[in-house]
């Protein structure tokens, strides 16, 4: 369906964005055109989807890199253990709650600074012939769903405690050009920033849009957060006739 810029129906624009509304990562290198249609976007667990080549880390067996997501909390491990084959870890030792360090080629070990125990690329902890633990940690650490598609290159990472979906898009005017105005709702977690992403179609990779708190201001801000906490209000000038939003979480490559 094509609809005319200058002569939109509220009903015909909003059923545009919704169907087009989904999760993304976004951050510093990573941005790709991940959009598909999709027909809602209801609570769930968060998906973050990274492109691998983003991270040279990542580019052999044996890379490791880690993730802040929420700047509260320890960062996640992202190891890629074969050609088509990645794996991503809670940092946190069992042992002590310290955080553990990514993965070290030359040790085959990822190691806790603080108490020493070691972990190998799939966040076991190192054990005996007969199964016990040889380290102060007794447990493995824990894991995320991975999911790693060769052809896009993308790793998708499953959070199940992060919301990266739109609530609602809704309508609540429309200027003097026929422009658009857009009031998305979403829930932002304490401790993440997050961008608005705007795509006219699936070719073209999404860009940060800027976006206003209220219906009537100048939208001038780029980034949601840290401080935002439950569902949080955007308004977006809408652009064309046709595009999809998306809400995408600001990771951080830690050194």
């Amino acid at each position: 369906m094509n609809l005319s810029p200058t002569d939109p129906t509220r009903r015909e624009w909003v059923k545009q964005f919704i169907l087009g509304t989904t999760a993304v990562l976004c951050g510093s290198g990573a941005s790709s055109p991940l959009l598909a249609e999709v027909l809602s976007t209801g609570p769930g667990p968060g998906v973050l989807r990274i492109k691998s080549s983003s991270f040279p880390a990542l580019a052999n067996p044996g890379g490791s890199v880690q993730l802040l997501f929420i700047n509260y909390i320890a960062p996640l491990t992202l190891n890629r253990v074969g050609a088509d084959r990645f794996i991503t870890l809670d940092s946190v030792c069992t042992h002590a709650g310290c955080t553990v360090g990514r993965f070290i080629v030359s040790s085959n070990s990822m190691r806790c600074p603080c108490h020493g125990s070691r972990y190998d690329i799939e966040g076991r902890v190192f054990r005996d012939a007969a199964g016990n633990s040889t380290e102060p940690a007794g447990d493995d650490l824990g894991r995320y769903e991975t999911r790693f598609d060769a052809t896009s290159g993308i790793v998708s990472i499953v959070i199940p405690d992060l919301s990266l979906h739109i609530e609602s898009i809704s309508v609540p005017q429309q200027g003097e050009n026929g422009r658009l105005r857009l009031k998305l709702v979403f829930p932002a977690t304490y401790g993440a920033v997050y961008e608005i992403n705007y795509q006219p179609d699936l070719n073209t990779p999404p860009q940060v849009i800027k976006y206003s708190t209220t219906a009537n201001d100048l939208a001038n801000q780029s980034t949601v957060g840290p401080e935002a906490s439950g569902n949080f209000t955007a308004y977006v000038d809408a652009t064309g006739s046709w595009g999809f939003f998306s809400v995408g979480v600001v990771l951080t490559d830690i050194p």
